[in-house]
């Protein structure tokens, strides 16, 4: 499996402000170390946002001559989306090798980015599926560097796993997410919502 570029950057970055967190004044650490790591996301989806608009265009054109050589040719030279639909065409054949390569089409796309191709790795890494090493913590930042960027599939993906995950649960940013999803239109987010509601009523009550 190839190293996610933008997870590691981001780690990078957490294990520098965990650094100065230790070494420098501790009343101010932690909000020193926050600032670090959200601006370093920042500039990861600015990064991102920037070279998928310049790879968008080439893509749609390709796509709507049906023309399978270019198509090809793109994913060969790093056009993300192009990567994702020739990675979900190998992934959905029956053929092991093809698959094979499809997943290594798939994490390229999310290497470069791309949200819908960061949701499908971040959940195998985050759960432990289709062959990949259970990585809670690896698979729930890919997938909300895809929350951030808008992707609703991402947001309730992220919500679900700080609801219910055994290893990252947290209500609180539970309730974020599947409040920015809501916001976004999300049905399945406002359910969500009221059924968070209604267990912290429960526990509540006398």
């Amino acid at each position: 499996m190839m190293i996610r570029t933008g997870t590691a950057i981001l780690a990078g970055f957490a294990l520098l402000a965990c650094s100065e967190a230790i070494e420098g004044p501790a009343p101010t650490a932690p909000a020193a170390a926050s600032d670090v790591i959200a601006s370093a996301e920042t500039a990861l989806d600015r990064q991102d946002a920037e070279r998928l608009q310049l790879q968008k265009p080439a893509f749609d054109a390709a796509l709507a001559a049906s023309d399978t050589v270019m198509l090809n040719e793109l994913a060969d030279t790093g056009n993300a989306f192009a990567l994702h639909h020739r990675a979900r065409q190998r992934i959905d054949s029956h053929d092991f090798m093809l698959q094979q390569g499809g997943f290594e089409d798939m994490e390229e796309a999310a290497d470069l980015g791309l949200p819908e191709a960061l949701v499908w790795v971040g959940e195998r890494k985050a759960y432990g599926k289709d062959g990949y090493k259970l990585q809670p913590n690896s698979g729930l930042m890919m997938m909300e560097r895809a929350a951030r960027r808008g992707n609703l599939e991402a947001m309730m993906a992220v919500a679900g796993m700080y609801e219910a995950d055994a290893y990252m649960a947290d209500r609180k940013k539970a309730r974020a997410w599947y409040e920015r999803a809501a916001e976004a239109g999300s049905a399945d987010a406002r359910e969500a919502l009221s059924r968070l509601d209604a267990a912290a009523a429960g526990r509540r009550a006398p």
